[in-house]
Order: structure tokens, then sequence, then C-alpha cells
């Protein structure tokens, strides 16, 4: 259906995810999922680390309905021809009250070295918000961010923090170049993060997982690339943790069509990371003995 001149679709859960999230391991109800399809305007753009640029979107409708975890497919459409790429998934890294979004993307290859040239004023399409989000409940949360896995936490501190619960955001690097601008995160979430490095050239010296606390009560909750994931899981199930993982994984279209996003559910099954994640309960995932 159109509504203010953008399309909105609204589709029911397939039948195998209904099952799953309904009647299997997950506990809580999964509503209808709302997207949005529009084209938004570039507001800002900024570099803030090496090969690693900041943007920010006007996008009201996916705005309104993001929820942190959740992501969004970025393209040009088929309306620009001469621009044409197969859009990229990125995390909703953040979101204001006047419908901007926040994207975290680093430069890989071409299409992200595209994107990271746009200026404001220029538009993209926009397809979100899609997937399913973190869940919390009311213990406090470590956030276990590795690179731009630290995008989604952003927007969960900023939430989390707002709401009054207790958070720590633990981010992790190569090296301090690679950093997310520290004086920035504090801006947008309200809090400072804590920096891993390593090399040691900024903040701490080790691996992020390092920082992690395994003693308390808190939900762990991880972003980042799958060795860092599997480490963490590693020290959570050894230490009887829950952990919410959101995985990073290859999309061309965000709506369970491609299947390239497939990931190894613990049952057996191949899991499209598009539809039933990015955010899996860690256990619910196959993992490497």
């Amino acid at each position: 259906m159109e509504s203010g001149g953008r399309r909105v679709i609204v589709t029911a859960l397939d039948h195998q995810r209904s099952q799953r999230l309904t009647t299997g391991r997950r506990e809580a109800p999964v509503p209808q999922r709302i997207r949005h399809r529009e084209r938004a305007s570039v507001v800002a753009s900024r570099r803030v680390a090496e090969a690693t640029v900041w943007l920010e979107l006007e996008s009201p409708a996916v705005a309104a309905d993001s929820r942190p975890g959740q992501f969004v497919m970025l393209g040009y459409g088929l309306d620009s021809p001469g621009q044409f790429m197969l859009p990229r998934p990125f995390s909703v890294g953040w979101r204001s009250g006047d419908g901007r979004i926040g994207i975290l993307l680093r430069i890989f290859g071409g299409g992200t070295h595209r994107l990271s040239t746009l200026r404001p004023g220029d538009s993209l399409l926009v397809l979100g918000p899609l997937g399913v989000p973190f869940r919390l409940d009311e213990r406090p949360v470590q956030c276990i961010a590795g690179g731009v896995g630290l995008a989604p936490f952003i927007f969960l501190s900023d939430q989390a923090t707002a709401a009054g619960r207790s958070v720590r955001l633990i981010y992790g690097e190569r090296s301090g170049s690679h950093v997310f601008d520290p004086e920035l995160v504090k801006r947008l979430t309200g809090m400072e993060p804590e920096v891993w490095t390593e090399d040691g050239s900024l903040g701490r010296q080790g691996l992020v997982t390092r920082g992690m606390d395994l003693e308390d009560d808190s939900i762990l909750l991880a972003c980042g690339p799958t060795p860092m994931l599997q480490a963490v899981r590693s020290l959570a199930h050894k230490h009887g943790k829950p952990l919410q993982v959101s995985v990073e994984e290859y999309m061309g279209c965000g709506v369970g069509t491609c299947q390239g996003c497939v990931v190894p559910g613990s049952d057996g099954r191949w899991i499209k990371s598009c539809l039933e994640g990015p955010v899996f309960d860690a256990e619910d995932l196959a993992w490497p003995t």
C-alpha cells in the first residue's frame, strides 16, 4: 500500500519462521513485519575512522519503525540505471526524533566505496527495517562490538540508556586508526565506549573479549566478525551466560529470496539470517567444536 508517497509493505511471517518463533526455542511472539521502501536523502556524511564513514539519511518511515539489531538494504534503484549496484545490508546504527537514521559503513570494495562518496543532497533507495531485533529484559546489558559491529549498539545504547537501563559498550578494533570517533559515539549514545585495540594504540590493549564480565547477571549481546562471535560464544557457553549474536552475512535481497545469507542452525537446518536473524540466541546456531 502507499502511505504519504512512500511504499509500505506489510507481510505475515512465513509458516516455517512462525512455527519456530512461536512454538520453538524463542518464547516471545513476533508481530507482523512492516517494511518501508522510500527514497532517502543524505543529510550528513563524515569520515569517522580509517576507511570508515558515518552517513545520516532522512528516512522517517524507516526510522519510526526500526528497533536495535534490525537492518536496511541500501541501493540506488532501477530508476537510477546509471548508478545500478546490488543493494547492500547495513545495520540501523541510530535514529533521531526527526526521522533520520545513522549508517556506519567501512570501505571493503566498489559498492561501499561508492556509498562512501555520497554527499548531502544525494539520495538512496532504502528498504527496511528488516530482520529480528535484539530482545532485552530488566537485566543489565553488555554489548560486545567488533569493527562495524559497533553500529547496532550505538542505536541500542542510545535507546537503553534513555530508558534507564544499565549498559556497557565494549568495542574492539585492530588499531586506533580504525576506531569510530569516540566523541561522536558519546554524543549519539550519552555514554563512552570501552575501547580495546589489538595493538594498544588506543584504549586498552588486547582482544575485545578481555573486556567482558562473565561473573555478573547481565545479558551478553555481540556483533562483529565471525571469529569474534565464536570466541564470545565459547566464553559465554563456558560460563553459562545468555548470549544473543548478530551475524554479518552477505545479502543480495534482504527478504529471503536470494538465500545468500544462510547460516547453520543447531538443529541441522540452514537458516536465512535476513528473516530469522540477523539476531539469534547463540545456542540456536551451530558453532565449530
